[in-house]
Protein backbone atom coordinates (compact mmCIF):
# COMPACT_ATOMS: atom_id res chain seq x y z
CA UNK A 1 0.00 0.00 0.00
CA UNK A 2 1.31 3.35 -1.09
CA UNK A 3 1.55 6.11 1.19
CA UNK A 4 1.20 9.64 0.31
CA UNK A 5 3.58 10.81 2.93
CA UNK A 6 6.70 12.98 2.27
CA UNK A 7 9.44 12.09 4.52
CA UNK A 8 12.07 14.56 3.83
CA UNK A 9 13.87 17.68 4.64
CA UNK A 10 12.83 21.22 3.33
CA UNK A 11 16.21 22.15 3.12
CA UNK A 12 17.88 18.85 2.01
CA UNK A 13 15.50 19.09 -0.92
CA UNK A 14 17.16 22.75 -1.61
CA UNK A 15 20.89 21.57 -1.53
CA UNK A 16 19.97 18.81 -3.67
CA UNK A 17 18.46 21.61 -6.13
CA UNK A 18 21.53 23.57 -5.79
CA UNK A 19 23.77 20.86 -6.53
CA UNK A 20 21.77 19.98 -9.61
CA UNK A 21 22.25 23.49 -10.77
CA UNK A 22 25.88 23.37 -10.26
CA UNK A 23 26.34 20.27 -11.97
CA UNK A 24 24.34 21.46 -14.85
CA UNK A 25 26.58 24.89 -14.83
CA UNK A 26 29.90 22.77 -14.21
CA UNK A 27 29.12 20.56 -17.46
CA UNK A 28 28.14 23.37 -19.41
CA UNK A 29 31.57 25.15 -18.27
CA UNK A 30 33.18 21.28 -19.01
CA UNK A 31 31.23 21.70 -22.50
CA UNK A 32 32.68 24.77 -23.82
CA UNK A 33 36.55 23.95 -23.08
CA UNK A 34 36.17 20.77 -25.27
CA UNK A 35 34.83 23.04 -27.83
CA UNK A 36 37.71 25.36 -27.57
CA UNK A 37 39.90 22.99 -27.59
CA UNK A 38 38.43 20.96 -30.63
CA UNK A 39 38.30 24.23 -32.41
CA UNK A 40 42.25 25.46 -31.29
CA UNK A 41 43.70 21.93 -32.17
CA UNK A 42 45.99 22.23 -35.47
CA UNK A 43 43.90 18.98 -36.83
CA UNK A 44 42.34 19.55 -40.50
CA UNK A 45 41.25 16.43 -41.69
CA UNK A 46 37.98 14.48 -42.97
CA UNK A 47 38.73 12.72 -39.26
CA UNK A 48 38.14 16.09 -37.41
CA UNK A 49 35.12 16.33 -38.96
CA UNK A 50 33.41 13.16 -38.52
CA UNK A 51 34.63 14.08 -34.87
CA UNK A 52 32.97 17.02 -34.55
CA UNK A 53 29.65 15.73 -36.02
CA UNK A 54 29.86 12.76 -33.66
CA UNK A 55 30.55 15.10 -30.55
CA UNK A 56 27.81 17.67 -31.75
CA UNK A 57 25.29 14.75 -31.96
CA UNK A 58 26.20 14.35 -28.46
CA UNK A 59 26.28 17.52 -27.16
CA UNK A 60 23.06 17.92 -28.58
CA UNK A 61 21.59 15.29 -26.30
CA UNK A 62 23.36 16.33 -22.95
CA UNK A 63 22.27 19.81 -24.00
CA UNK A 64 18.70 18.88 -24.26
CA UNK A 65 19.51 16.96 -20.88
CA UNK A 66 20.70 19.72 -19.11
CA UNK A 67 17.85 22.32 -20.31
CA UNK A 68 14.73 20.08 -19.68
CA UNK A 69 15.28 17.26 -17.33
CA UNK A 70 17.80 19.26 -15.36
CA UNK A 71 15.52 22.22 -14.78
CA UNK A 72 12.40 20.17 -13.88
CA UNK A 73 14.10 18.51 -11.31
CA UNK A 74 15.65 21.53 -9.49
CA UNK A 75 12.01 23.50 -10.06
CA UNK A 76 10.59 20.39 -8.67
CA UNK A 77 12.62 20.21 -6.04
CA UNK A 78 12.24 23.42 -4.91
CA UNK A 79 9.02 23.43 -5.00
CA UNK A 80 8.30 20.25 -2.70
CA UNK A 81 10.43 22.44 -0.51
CA UNK A 82 8.40 25.53 -0.33
CA UNK A 83 5.02 23.01 0.01
CA UNK A 84 6.84 21.47 2.87
CA UNK A 85 7.41 24.66 4.62
CA UNK A 86 4.51 25.93 3.94
CA UNK A 87 2.81 23.41 5.65
CA UNK A 88 5.18 23.45 8.43
CA UNK A 89 4.25 27.13 9.48
CA UNK A 90 0.52 25.83 9.37
CA UNK A 91 1.30 23.11 11.75
CA UNK A 92 3.16 25.63 13.94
Amino acid sequence: MASDHVHASSADLKRLATALENYQKEVVGASKKVRGALNAANWHDARKTQFEAKYAEHQKRVDSFMTGEVDQMAKALRDLARKLDEIKQVRM
